[in-house]
């Protein structure tokens, strides 16, 4: 009876064991849920990195548990340090000096990224590649547009453009003859001047100081203030209304033209063209027109004004009513007495 007994008792104790070790095992594995939740946040670094290639480190932070692995998408953007690491840390990575046209790649994080973008190579023109440029000296009015410059060489002469100042964008690269559009963005302080280089030739760009129009509507017979409301009500005279020109240059530069193009219909569409030196602008007309649209009340038409200003530099600038900062403008057309 005795060995029976024993061998019982010692199965029972090889199937707690059993349990015990299973039960063990299952509470030390990770859960699924746990390691997604394993997130980091990467700092702020610069992405837009010339040709000549350069180094940096992202900054990483994380929970203390948490393991993060960097990845980087190309060969030439390497991870110099910091490939991997737990809670806090950094990230070095070398992007090599570009030979090429422009490149991106970027560096992932757990699933954190960042994206690089590198610039193309300055390409100067080869020994004995002669490279003629019809101008080295261009200017762009200060309101913003763009400047060619022809580029003579031979068949098997290649050149590229590139830009040297934030305020000019340029991007060619070409074979042989063609032609180099140099775009500059609006100027709103003093006069500046940039540079780009196209073959190895640096190409000065002028700018002179900013241009701004801009202009109130004036009704002397309903406020002493500016207003959007032309009104012609009065009987037995015209109705004036004025124009006036707030328009100012950020430079030494006068304004010495204005432009004014006015439009409104009453009866028939009427337009004003006028052009001079002084910055105000008169206009007049009656109320009760006859089939004109005049109520009681006062009929609201569109007063459609545009000013151009140019100053004595010739850089221009213009102003339109319902754009920008210009209100919608309007003429009131009543009936006499009303």
């Amino acid at each position: 009876m005795k060995l029976p007994r024993l061998l019982l008792a010692f199965v029972m104790s090889a199937a707690v064991a059993l349990a015990a070790a299973a039960c063990s095992k299952s509470t030390t594995a990770p859960s699924a849920s746990s390691a997604s939740s394993c997130t980091v946040t990467l700092g702020t670094v610069t992405t837009d990195v010339s040709a000549a290639g350069t180094t940096g480190t992202i900054p990483v932070t994380a929970a203390s548990a948490c393991s993060w692995t960097a990845v980087s998408s190309a060969s030439f953007l390497t991870i110099s340090s910091g490939a991997s690491g737990t809670g806090n840390g950094s990230v070095a990575y070398s992007i090599a000096a570009n030979t090429g046209t422009a490149r991106s790649a970027s560096i992932s994080i757990n699933g954190s990224v960042v994206n690089f973008t590198q610039a193309a190579a300055t390409v100067q023109a080869p020994t004995g590649c002669a490279v003629t440029l019809s101008t080295t000296s261009v200017k762009i009015n200060s309101g913003g547009g763009t400047a060619n410059v022809g580029v003579t060489a031979a068949s098997n002469c290649g050149w590229a453009a590139t830009s040297n100042s934030s305020f000019l964008t340029v991007q060619a690269t070409a074979t042989g003859n063609g032609t180099v559009v140099i775009t500059a963005a609006a100027n709103n302080g003093p006069a500046r001047t940039g540079t780009v280089t196209i073959g190895g030739q640096t190409v000065t760009v002028t700018q002179d100081a900013g241009v701004f129009a801009a202009f109130n509507l004036f009704d002397p017979g309903q406020t002493t203030g500016a207003t959007n409301v032309c009104q012609f009500r009065s009987s037995g005279a015209a109705n004036t209304c004025t124009l006036r020109s707030t328009s100012f240059s950020s430079g030494t530069n006068p304004i010495v033209t204005y432009a004014w193009t006015v439009q409104y219909t009453y009866a028939t569409v009427k337009v004003i063209n006028a052009t001079a030196s002084t910055p105000d602008l008169s206009f007049s007309d009656t109320c009760g027109i006859a089939n004109g649209g005049t109520t009681d009340e006062g009929a609201l038409n569109p007063l459609d004004v545009t000013l151009t200003v140019t100053d004595s530099k010739g850089n221009t600038a213009t102003a339109k009513s319902g754009a920008g900062n210009q209100p919608n403008l309007f003429v009131q057309l009543f009936n006499c007495g009303k």
